[in-house]
């Protein structure tokens, strides 16, 4: 059975999709004491169990999805975008310190502090390769991290406010998601060579694209300023189709023929048939943003 874990950030708690029924089977709350909002925003798997990064909380919660409950919560630094795993180290994105903090899930201590660009709003792992990529908001650019050795880490240069990175199935490439948020100008999805670094290609999509999802053939992106899903060709390097969702779609994932995209908006998950184009939408927490299959 499938499930999708969505953090709804103004709920404080992550919605549990079962795919098959297609319905909210549960809602895990974050915050138990209610004292202040900490605001999920990135999610990943650790083994058995889930990490989420919370924005407001400045910390990242390990949840029991077994149990379908919290099982702890962990100080980290000020505005937690997103988190990723390798090795028993959680490194997350702190969006305010401009730096990746690396934290010992076996030890349960924060271990190092490792510079990244301004703003770093997404993080993602090339398990192959060893490598971290984050997407800096602020300075245009997206940093590489060898996790092997720290020390070594390359920024590159992309276009203006990126928000998502990603790395192609291959390995050999870098999707780079660049909004252009705040500007009257159409977003675009840049395609980059792990080789030599250098933008190779670059694809128009819609009005503030934020997140995206990739495969061997697709692109699958969501435009936040006018809510629209593009669908990309990235082997001929051009949009096939733009869907019209509506609201303000945020995380999207890809599962078999449908897309799941969280409407930050209406808060709703939206499923969407590639196929035929068929939609249906559920309600979930408060502004879905970070999704993830499980």
């Amino acid at each position: 059975m499938s499930y999708l874990f969505v953090c709804n950030t103004s709920s404080d708690c992550v919605s549990k999709v079962d795919l098959n029924m297609f319905k909210e089977e549960n809602k895990i709350t974050l915050n138990s004491n209610g004292f202040s909002k900490i605001g999920p925003h990135g999610i990943c798997r650790y083994k058995d169990k889930l990490i989420t990064a919370n924005s407001y909380g400045n910390s990242i919660s390990i949840i029991d999805i077994k149990e379908n409950n919290e099982e702890s919560n962990h100080f980290i630094g000020m505005h937690c975008n997103d988190v990723i795993v390798y090795d028993n180290n959680a490194y997350i994105i702190c969006g305010e310190l401009n730096n990746v903090v690396v934290f010992d899930l076996i030890k349960s201590k924060l271990v190092e502090e490792i510079p990244c660009g301004n703003l770093p709003h997404s993080i993602v792992l090339n398990k192959e390769k060893k490598l971290l990529l984050i997407c800096n908001m602020e300075n245009d650019t997206v940093t590489l991290i060898d996790c092997i050795n720290r020390e070594n880490t390359k920024n590159i240069k992309v276009g203006a406010y990126p928000t998502k990175a990603v790395f192609s199935v291959d390995g050999q490439y870098i999707f780079v998601c660049e909004s252009n948020l705040g500007s009257d100008s159409r977003g675009s999805i840049s395609i980059i060579s792990l080789k030599n670094f250098k933008v190779l290609y670059r694809i128009t999509v819609g009005n503030s694209p934020v997140d995206m999802y990739t495969d061997e053939k697709y692109c699958y992106v969501s435009n936040f300023g006018e809510g629209t899903v593009s669908i990309l060709d990235i082997n001929c390097y051009k949009q096939l189709k733009k869907l019209n969702i509506g609201g303000m779609p945020r995380g999207i994932i890809k599962n078999s023929k449908d897309i799941y995209v969280g409407d930050n908006y209406n808060n709703l998950l939206i499923k969407i048939d590639i196929e035929n184009g068929e939609k249906k939408n559920i309600p979930i927490g408060g502004e879905p943003t970070g999704i993830i299959l499980v």
